[in-house]
């Protein structure tokens, strides 16, 4: 476990002990539990927006579904239902 001293203006330190408070109340390491919980979901984030990248990619590439054994739409909607 580091140590670590870190500067923030007044009204984003008052929202992160506000937040602290909130979530686990007075305990001891609130703090450093609120700044973990927020980098693991930074973490989660950056991983979602990956995976719909990712997918948004191998959308654009579009995929090979086979060989088309027809030539045109007709031959697929002209057949008769009820033979003559």
């Amino acid at each position: 476990m580091g140590h670590m001293t870190i500067s923030l203006k007044e009204d984003k330190e008052q929202r992160l002990r506000a937040l602290a408070k909130q979530k686990y109340g007075p305990r001891k390491g609130a703090l450093s539990q609120t700044i973990e919980d927020l980098l693991e979901l930074d973490e989660k984030e950056a991983r979602r927006r990956r995976a719909i990248q990712s997918f948004l990619a191998r959308g654009k590439k579009g995929y090979h579904l086979g060989k088309i054994a027809v030539k045109h739409r007709s031959e697929l909607y002209d057949r008769k239902i009820f033979p003559d």
